[in-house]
């Protein structure tokens, strides 16, 4: 290649837009063409590196990495793309242990007033990079800690934003009783937003809709939980009364393109600025604007934050406060939020749906229900195939209560983390620091066809204070009877919400001793056992939880309220 110094910037610049454009094998081809020539040259180098771990060929990766730091022992961005690198392949402790090496790097050079802008975004992605990897082992306290560092670095409202979304919902895994920040939190969270100008006004009650319209919007309009949960609401909302458009801000797949079938208008505002995503809502001329996702992840709680319907509710995908004045509502039910119940963190007024506050469609292609593994085993098996993330030590010590009450019963796990062998011993460590033994417990890693795994397991454990949701409703749809624990704030009544709506309260436990008796008494009955196995389905398919019809006109009544409470305030100033 001649004159390649001269080209250098451009070829690098080539490298870098495909890599950006997520092109990554000809971002990697592109840079072994300068490399070739111009071996010596880090920058280049790296964008090769990370090409190939997007590439997933993480040993030639790791090759371009090590030649990197060879020369370079505290590059800052082949440190980075070696904790992405073991994150891929489950090695958590090792990521944690090389953004603790990072981070303490980082902070010395910005200590000692090297290039300090430059080095302080590498240090925001590696606290952000750490929380993550904290979530993910189960040490949420430190992620939360984690996370708020990184929101402290970054310099714009909207990657500040992302951080303390990530804190929040980090906070959701602690026990109870150090939830105590969460309201500080979603306080600071607000605080972003507070000189936001609302384009919403109590003039829109005048705009003369002939129906009401809503809007829903999330990034999970897709194969996802609330893709699921969002079907009954598109299809059997009534056209005479509501118009429906939805605000789709992540990459479509094929369950997309069916909600989008359902609506009666879809946007995918996929990168859109905030400010510009709450325009576009805003010509819509939404007048009910419904916040599907809260504090996960690639939410769109900066939108609402602009206000651009005048009325504003949140629900289905989260179950905790967002903080933001701008939404008026959260959508819950009178067993999450019995009445008389106030939760003080929360700055929205709860809707209490009389039922269930979402519905469970029981899907067409469920495999058949197994028999009891009991029959063959010879044993009963209890098991969760919850995140490992929900499982505290206060849940193992809970488990342990429930094995030594069966003694020859057995646990089955299931989580993302036992796909690696880190990942299984930092669960080994903790079973046995909560005195499971070793011997009582299987491991599973995620696999796709999970549903058809539940043919292994006889009761389900939930767990608390997060407590399942979907996986509660597939478990049921399995044949695998599960038993909650009521709790004492709004997440942690999920759980009691969804086997009332079940009409299997009889597994609501009152307390910890009743949710081991409870336990204890199915394991003993297997006659009970074989006919949950067998009746489950049927239960579900009856019951209010998957009542797509009623589910949606309790829905649209508290649309209707809500709207018609807007219009008769707006009458009044």
């Amino acid at each position: 290649m001649k004159n390649i110094a001269a080209q250098r910037q451009e070829l690098l610049m080539q490298a870098n837009a495909l890599y950006e454009a997520k092109e990554y094998a000809r971002a990697a081809e592109a840079a072994a063409e300068l490399l070739a020539a111009l071996p010596e040259d880090t920058e280049m180098r790296y964008i090769r590196a990370a090409a190939l771990t997007g590439l997933e060929r993480y040993e030639e990766a790791r090759a371009e990495i090590a030649q990197i730091r060879a020369v370079h022992p505290d590059h800052a961005g082949a440190a980075r793309q070696e904790v992405y690198i073991d994150r891929a392949e489950g090695k958590f402790c090792t990521a944690i242990t090389h953004l603790h090496t990072l981070i303490a790097a980082l902070e010395r050079r910005i200590a000692a007033g090297d290039n300090i802008a430059y080095h302080t975004v590498f240090l925001a992605s590696a606290y952000s990079l750490l929380g993550e990897a904290l979530t993910l082992t189960g040490e949420s306290a430190a992620a939360v800690d984690a996370f708020r560092a990184s929101s402290r670095l970054e310099t714009t409202r909207e990657k500040k934003a992302i951080e303390y979304s990530n804190a929040l919902f980090a906070a959701n895994y602690l026990p109870t009783e150090q939830r105590s920040s969460y309201a500080n939190l979603a306080r600071d969270y607000a605080a972003l937003y507070a000189e936001v100008t609302p384009l919403a006004s109590r003039a829109d009650a005048m705009r003369g809709h002939d129906r009401i319209r809503i809007g829903y919007i999330s990034p999970d309009l897709r194969t996802h939980p609330v893709g699921t949960l969002i079907r009954p609401l598109l299809a059997l909302h009534d056209r005479t009364r509501f118009t429906v458009c939805c605000y789709m801000n992540g990459t479509e797949d094929a369950l997309s393109h069916g909600l989008c079938a359902s609506a009666d208008a879809w946007r995918n505002i996929q990168g859109m600025p905030a400010e510009e995503a709450a325009a576009r809502v805003r010509a819509d001329e939404i007048d009910i604007l419904v916040d599907l996702a809260g504090h996960t992840q690639n939410n769109c709680l900066p939108v609402l934050a602009h206000r651009p319907a005048p009325v504003q509710v949140t629900g289905i995908g989260y179950f905790n406060t967002t903080g933001l004045p701008a939404i008026d509502y959260m959508l819950s039910d009178v067993h999450v939020d019995p009445a008389g119940t106030t939760d003080p963190a929360f700055t929205e007024e709860i809707i209490r749906l009389p039922h269930s506050h979402f519905c469970y469609m029981l899907p067409e292609d469920l495999p058949p229900v197994a028999p009891p593994p009991m029959e063959h085993n010879g044993y009963v098996t209890f098991g969760s195939f919850n995140n490992f993330n929900k499982v505290t030590d206060e849940v193992l010590f809970l488990w342990r209560a429930v094995l030594d009450a069966v003694p020859h019963a057995r646990l089955l796990v299931k989580s993302k983390i036992f796909g690696s062998a880190e990942g299984r011993a930092i669960a080994a460590e903790r079973f046995a620091r909560c005195g499971i033994p070793a011997e009582r417990v299987e491991m599973r890693a995620f696999s796709r066809g999970h549903l058809a795994e539940y043919g292994d397991m006889d009761i389900a454990l939930d767990t608390f204070p997060y407590t399942g949701g979907i996986t509660t409703c597939e478990a049921l749809a399995m044949g695998v009877p599960v038993i909650t624990l009521r709790g004492a704030s709004h997440g942690a009544r999920f759980g009691e919400s969804l086997l009332t709506n079940a009409n299997l309260a009889e597994l609501i436990a009152d307390t910890p001793a009743d949710y081991v008796q409870i336990a204890a008494t199915l394991a003993s009955a297997p006659e009970t056992l074989a006919s949950l196995r067998t009746n489950l389905r049927t239960i579900l398919a009856h019951a209010p939880l998957t009542d797509a019809r009623t589910y949606v006109r309790d829905v649209e009544a508290a649309y209707a309220e809500i709207w018609e409470r807007f219009v008769r305030a707006a009458g009044r100033m």
